[in-house]
């Protein structure tokens, strides 16, 4: 990774630290920072679930307010700073650190998304190469989060395709939210399926839906 481009985000960071905002779930004024600390402390933290994957916090309370902001919201920059540091947190839940790549769960199309951008900035911190190349949405599909548990499995099924260069690589797949977990099966099954290696994800939320 860049060292240059590592240190300008951290200057940018620094810079962001130094303005006043509200909170984004009570709405107090807080220095540098999405939320308040009253509001940070009301996070539940997730516990490491199976098959090599984790997330920071459950998708409820203040830390639910940021994403939808980060998703959803005109102003999300400093969401940005935060969601980066929890996929930190995350990621120092799985057992393993050794990745090839790291890949973002990927759109439909040829746009960046907030969540590939999200990704770069996680693997710039992680010190981990970043291929978003590595994963494409092969078909539009109807958004996941408006399908029930069953239609969310059909909806996916040959979605998503690898690239060849992923054969023997260990891969970081990137979401925001792991709700039944099958965007990231869906994923990972495109991966091996082009012989990766292993494939481990990271969210930065986890419903309680599967808990």
């Amino acid at each position: 990774m860049s060292s240059i481009a590592k240190t300008l985000y951290k200057i940018k960071r620094f810079g962001n630290s130094l303005f006043t905002y509200d909170c984004i779930s009570c709405g107090k004024a807080v220095m540098g920072c999405c939320l308040c600390e009253k509001c940070l402390s009301e996070n539940k933290p997730c516990a490491n679930y199976h098959n090599g994957c984790a997330s920071a916090f459950y998708y409820e309370g203040p830390a639910k307010d940021v994403v939808l902001r980060f998703k959803f919201g005109t102003d999300n920059a400093l969401c940005f700073d935060t969601l980066c540091d929890w996929l930190l947190l995350a990621f120092e839940k799985l057992d393993e650190r050794d990745f090839d790549a790291v890949v973002p769960v990927p759109a439909f199309g040829f746009d960046k998304t907030i969540l590939s951008e999200l990704a770069e900035k996680f693997s710039l911190m992680a010190d981990i190469p970043f291929h978003p190349e590595y994963l494409r949405k092969i078909r539009r599909t109807p958004k996941q989060h408006s399908l029930s548990a069953f239609e969310r499995r059909v909806n996916l099924i040959g979605a998503f395709e690898a690239e060849d260069s992923v054969f023997g690589k260990r891969i970081l797949l990137i979401d925001d939210i792991f709700t039944t977990g099958t965007t990231a099966a869906e994923c990972s099954n495109a991966l091996y399926d082009k012989g990766a290696e292993k494939v481990s994800v990271l969210t930065v939320l986890k419903t309680r839906y599967n808990d």
